[in-house]
């Protein structure tokens, strides 16, 4: 089988699961989940399953490329002038934007929270540079950077039984854009999971 196809069956694969997480499983698994530490230690298992499992498997597989993940010939130096500038501006953007709304959330400082928000951000880099490798495959690097984009938010209105708040929508797509612009300056998935924790703890700051 073409390595360009099996991608887009396990990209395909990632959105059937999700869509049927979000509307099926995921309102059973909250109607009859136990008080139980054996329930969060099997609904981390699974999500962990969700996030790194595919890619970790179409990456053995060769059906996607580590160098369009960001994880091969990692440069250290190369882009880093661009990224930390991109960093800079979207970090001062996002503030400007909460100072305006007057939303600063001091309760939002805890720093036990900090690990939490380096898991989503991992979770969610991988995800999304899952999706984007699997779109330069076929596009190239700009190109597949924007439809990796379009994939990651467009995978959010596959739930039907709550749709995405203006809130998260934003808040979604303003760390996507950002890690986004990094990674066609660096090629490098730990310069946008940096950038990617930097701003969610900032903005979880924000109330949203």
């Amino acid at each position: 089988m073409d390595y360009r196809l099996e991608a887009g069956l396990w990209v395909a694969l990632s959105l059937a699961l999700y869509g049927l997480w979000s509307n099926y499983l995921a309102p059973l698994w909250a109607a009859k989940k136990p008080e139980a530490l054996w329930a969060e230690v099997l609904q981390e298992i699974a999500f962990g399953l969700y996030f790194m499992g595919i890619p970790a498997i179409a990456l053995i597989r060769g059906a996607i490329l580590p160098r369009f993940m960001g994880f091969t010939h990692l440069d250290w130096l190369g882009g880093i002038g661009p990224s930390i500038q991109a960093a800079i501006f979207f970090a001062s953007l996002l503030l400007v934007i909460g100072l305006i709304r007057g939303r600063i959330d001091p309760e939002g400082a805890d720093p036990g929270l900090a690990l939490v928000t380096f898991k989503q951000a991992f979770y969610l880099q991988l995800h999304w540079a899952f999706y984007r490798a699997f779109a330069i495959t076929l596009l190239g690097l700009p190109a597949g950077t924007l439809i990796g984009w379009v994939l990651a938010l467009g995978e959010g209105f596959l739930s039907f039984r709550e749709k995405l708040k203006p809130s998260t929508l934003f808040y979604l797509g303003s760390l996507a854009v950002a890690t986004g612009v990094v990674f066609l300056f660096s090629r490098n998935f730990f310069y946008c999971l940096a950038l990617h924790w930097l701003l969610s703890e900032m903005m979880r700051r924000l109330k949203r």
